[in-house]
């Protein structure tokens, strides 16, 4: 048996970058494990210029996901002026408002997924710095601001963070008391779980789907990350009626 901690993600607007930009930044449909870690660090109160924090607490935590609802994608932009490279850097905003007639004017692309609500799980690394109950006790009463994504996402939902002990993280989700089973969830979930390690979904015969994602958290400071493998595992109607 293995112990599991579960939540509730659930948020009016979530943003899941894979894919750094500048012009455009998109989202991914389903949270990145960088985003879970923030989350936990968050909750912790690991500060993102944490170097060596930042990489114990990703050192201490495998994650899995699974989608309830994953949302409508929607597109936000933005505008922003900047000076051209001959001018040079400026060092403050003052100064480089302060050359209105250079000044030259973008536009950004932003997406985000409307209506969302997920169940995240995390499972301990033997040997890490943090623990499932320490992760606990942080998401019952955080040290920062929890956010799915970015700033203009808050949570709209409580994280209802339980730790439940079972043979599987599939096992897990359904018997976490705030699952798609529960009466509060109210939505039709399409059944779609990702783990890091396919061992986390038990028996070796189940159909799985293999994706790259590019959410390994590097360096959080300049905003590096890095490849890494999941598995996602697509269960039936019938499996989604017998819950």
């Amino acid at each position: 048996m293995t112990e599991w901690l579960i939540v509730t993600l659930a948020a009016p607007f979530a943003s899941f970058g894979e894919e750094a930009g500048n012009v455009r930044r998109g989202t991914a449909d389903r949270p990145t494990r960088s985003a879970l870690l923030g989350l936990a660090g968050a909750a912790l109160g690991i500060d993102r210029v944490d170097a060596e924090g930042q990489r114990a607490l990703a050192a201490s935590f495998r994650v899995a996901t699974r989608t309830l609802c994953a949302g409508t994608l929607v597109t936000d932009f933005h505008t922003y002026q900047s000076l051209p490279s001959a001018k040079g850097r400026p060092r403050t905003r003052a100064e480089a408002l302060s050359h209105p007639l250079d000044l030259a004017t973008s536009i950004t692309h932003r997406e985000y997924r409307t209506d969302v609500r997920y169940q995240a799980a995390y499972r301990a690394i033997s040997g890490g710095r943090y623990s499932l109950q320490d992760l606990n006790a942080g998401f019952e009463k955080p040290a920062y601001t929890l956010y799915l994504g970015r700033k203009s996402c808050p949570l709209s939902h409580p994280l209802s963070p339980e730790i439940i002990e079972a043979q599987t993280v599939i096992d897990a989700f359904k018997r976490h008391s705030d699952g798609p089973s529960s009466p509060s969830a109210g939505l039709r979930t399409h059944g779609l779980i990702a783990v890091e390690d396919r061992a986390d979904l038990g028996a070796p015969d189940v159909s799985l789907r293999t994706r790259m994602r590019m959410d390994e958290p590097g360096d959080r400071t300049n905003w590096q990350f890095g490849q890494r493998r999941e598995y996602e595992y697509v269960s039936t109607d019938q499996e989604e009626a017998s819950q």
